[in-house]
């Protein structure tokens, strides 16, 4: 198939811009963004876009990852994840756009971009009669000369390194991932695309699927690791995107996706009267309630006064610590549960931006790499930018 350039892509109504996303939407000739300092991109798309019938999975978009990122790629399910995570390995074919790994186009440069890229899709898939060890023997010469001291290395880092030469088909589904990590570092990618590898795993499971990410982080490997899960990519990401309905809600440095609240939890002696107080001093909106202890957003300078304010209002204050930042999960909630909603999937961009969200969701089907069928569904995702 040939490659055709695609005009930018205009930001659709509701999705947040962040700065990294805004350099990042220019199209086919956008420059690498700059939150990447020196370090080269190794893996984008520009105006990425797959329609299936009247459903459009992914729209327009555009993303980039810069070398040694650990990338975070965020949604709920039926975001469009999985079918991004296509079209980059080139298992579909996108209605517009493309991907761009290590220079090369995909689909128009499939193979040579295949040689930049390990990873699996859902689930990685083995032979469960051979071994650990002779599966990447076996699938290491598919696609390169795999030597038995890098199997060896890989089969370490990944912690299988004493079960190498048992059975798969004796090994638990978080080794099984495992493994599947192994086989994505085999030949040495410039980028390891991870599609949820913690999804069914028991806590130690996940645990340990988390800290081999974070241990690659660390010595350089960059990694696109797909998720539902935002404490997830919190813990292990510096950088993640957030879509929905496969367009981009908002873009950056993890940290900074993370709002931060200036807020103290007070507890007295009178609640009532001390809500009294601080509803008084800063608004109803500074002032909310968490398990008891009201919560107040004060900022520095406001703490003192109101603390002086209660005082002489005769509340007795007995505690006044800082409130727990909002997390990534309270602000992905936030998104989801704001009234500035966007409406349907598929629609002209005018059309969305006029329609509230109502309480709907539309099923919608994707095939796994090994035929599966999962059902996943949309979300009405607003942004309050």
């Amino acid at each position: 198939m040939a490659d055709h350039k695609q005009p930018p892509a205009s930001t659709p109504p509701g999705v947040c811009r962040g700065r990294l996303a805004e350099e990042s939407a220019g199209g086919a000739d956008s420059p690498a963004p700059r939150a990447c300092d020196d370090r080269p991109v190794v893996l984008s798309t520009h105006g990425l876009t797959k329609r299936f019938g009247k459903l459009v999975a992914v729209d327009h978009l555009d993303l980039a990852v810069c070398r040694g990122d650990v990338f975070g790629f965020l949604g709920p399910n039926g975001a469009g994840k999985t079918t991004t995570i296509r079209m980059i390995f080139g298992l579909i074919f996108p209605t517009s756009g493309y991907a761009e790994v290590a220079g090369h186009r995909v689909p128009g440069e499939r193979v040579a971009a295949l040689r930049h890229l390990g990873g699996f899709v859902e689930v990685p898939a083995f032979y469960p009669n051979m071994s650990a060890r002779r599966n990447l023997r076996l699938i290491g010469s598919a696609g390169g000369d795999a030597s038995e001291g890098r199997i060896t290395e890989v089969l370490d880092t990944v912690g299988l390194l004493t079960r190498g030469d048992s059975r798969v088909g004796g090994y638990s589904h978080g080794m099984k991932q495992r493994l599947g990590i192994a086989n994505a570092l085999l030949n040495s990618p410039d980028v390891i695309i991870l599609d949820e590898p913690t999804s069914g795993l028991d806590p130690q499971g996940m645990k340990d699927v988390r800290e081999l990410v974070r241990e690659l982080g660390k010595v350089g490997t960059t990694v696109f690791l797909s998720s539902h899960l935002l404490h997830e990519i919190e813990q292990v990401c510096n950088r993640a995107v957030i879509i929905n309905r496969g367009r981009t809600v908002v873009e950056g440095p993890v940290a900074t996706l993370r709002p931060r609240d200036e807020a103290v939890k007070v507890m007295t002696g009178d609640q009532q009267k001390a809500f009294e107080t601080a509803r008084a001093l800063f608004g109803a909106q500074g002032v909310s309630w968490d398990e008891g202890y009201l919560v107040v957003r004060a900022g520095d300078e406001g703490v003192p006064e109101l603390v002086r304010r209660l005082v002489a209002d005769g509340v007795a204050v007995r505690a006044v610590v800082p409130a727990v930042e909002q997390g990534l999960e309270e602000f992905f909630l936030g998104l989801t549960q704001s009234s500035d909603a966007d409406g349907g999937r598929g629609e002209p961009a005018g059309r969305r931006a006029r329609q509230p969200c109502a309480a709907w969701a539309a099923s919608s089907s994707r095939s796994s790499f090994n035929g599966a069928p999962t059902s996943a569904g949309r979300v009405c995702w607003p942004c309050r930018c």
